[in-house]
């Protein structure tokens, strides 16, 4: 097989640790009721392990800055994975709520590194077409998340029947799931290290540092990406980790609760592989556009008061926007292509600020008005990113 070939099949096993990574970021989202229960806590502690775990997301940033061009890329990704899967199986011990939340940090820290050097490794190994290739990427990752609600509760089905403590056992079956992928990476890795490492040059591999993250706010079109981001993982966030708890505790419609969750990532997984694509128009015009859609989509599904009306507003959400977090990842790549991990990175910086920003908060929200105005946050982040990625396009149009 030719040096490509041996590349296309690196490129495809990142693609599918993405989808089983996919799948495990739905876990807390799936799981959030019982966990709740079990530690018998409110909803606004609940929002503080989603808080914790997007806390550890942004000290990745340390991690990635510091060993980024020292450590291979590569090794770093494989490394970032196992202490991933180590995170998960600490978390199935069902340790203190203290501890817990210190270990949903850590698996932040070790995801937010592997999501981001996967960007990056697919912007080195496909440079002909970045935007295309990693909004191919997250739509695979969008593949995970469709399939990991239903997955999680069959699994959750399963473990209740032979009478075992069903969340736990999940995060220790997604644990395990990473380390049998890891073998597999692991042996590909020691087979065809000397042609995969000819393909990322020297300066692909190039450091960059504090000072380097620092610059990126020094550009207006920089920092209105960054914020555009962070609105629009505010709306993500806040659905992802309450849309399933709002359906079964507030609509009492228990059934529908993982379907609701689902259909936004439906709506995820078409908007990046189909419709993206398809529409000729600027990155940021799109942006524009589609969240302003899923702002009025979540307003009305709100609205409606019923399983069936938030379940569709779910879908357009994710059919309008689910675009949104590859095109800035591929646009901040583009504008640093000697640096592809700062340009991943930094748009992961904003999402893991905002994503310890808006869970909690939305759950503060939902303890004292109700959850649906906790949900209700989602709608008015929709329509900031819209507003930002609308100012966003305007000073790149103005800057040609």
């Amino acid at each position: 097989m030719n040096k490509q070939g041996f590349t296309q099949r690196y490129i495809t096993l990142i693609f599918f640790v993405l989808f089983i990574y996919g799948i495990s970021r739905q876990a807390i989202g799936v799981l959030i009721t019982p966990i709740i229960e079990h530690y018998n806590i409110r909803m606004a502690q609940a929002g503080l392990l989603s808080s914790f775990f997007s806390a550890g997301n942004f000290a990745a940033m340390f991690v990635i800055t510091i060993f980024a061009g020292r450590i291979n890329k590569i090794i770093l990704m494989g490394a970032s994975l196992f202490l991933y899967a180590v995170s998960l199986c600490l978390i199935s011990a069902s340790p203190q709520f203290s501890v817990l939340l210190i270990c949903f940090a850590l698996i932040g820290v070790f995801g937010s590194t592997a999501d981001t050097m996967s960007n990056s490794l697919v912007a080195d190994f496909r440079p002909e077409n970045i935007s295309r290739n990693i909004t191919l990427l997250h739509g695979i990752y969008g593949l995970g998340g469709l399939c990991g609600p239903i997955a999680i509760e069959s699994l959750i089905g399963r473990l209740s029947l032979i009478g075992r403590l069903s969340w736990m056992q999940v995060y220790l079956t997604l644990s395990l799931c990473f380390f049998i992928y890891l073998v597999f990476y692991a042996l590909f890795i020691k087979w065809q290290w000397n042609l995969l490492t000819m393909r990322i040059s020297h300066h692909k591999q190039a450091r960059f540092g504090f000072s380097d993250i620092l610059q990126f706010f020094a550009h207006r079109r920089h920092t209105l990406l960054w914020i555009t981001v962070f609105f629009y993982c505010g709306n993500q966030s806040t659905m992802g980790i309450w849309i399933k708890r709002y359906v079964e505790i507030h609509l009492n419609v228990a059934v529908w609760g993982a379907y609701a969750l689902s259909a936004m990532w439906f709506g995820i997984v078409v908007s990046r592989l189909f419709i993206s694509p398809n529409i000729k128009a600027s990155s940021a015009r799109k942006i524009c556009a589609g969240n302003l859609i899923s702002a009025l989509a979540l307003a009305a599904g709100l609205l409606s008061g019923s399983s069936s009306g938030i379940v569709a507003a779910s879908l357009v959400v994710g059919l309008s926007s689910g675009f949104t977090i590859p095109l800035m990842v591929a646009m901040s790549c583009e504008w640093y292509p000697g640096k592809t991990a700062l340009g991943s990175l930094m748009p992961y910086t904003a999402i893991s600020i905002s994503s310890v920003v808006f869970p909690p908060l939305s759950g503060l929200i939902s303890d004292y008005l109700g959850i649906p105005w906790g949900i209700a946050l989602s709608a008015l982040s929709a329509l900031l990113t819209a507003v930002f990625s609308g100012l966003l396009e305007s000073r790149l149009n103005s800057s040609r």
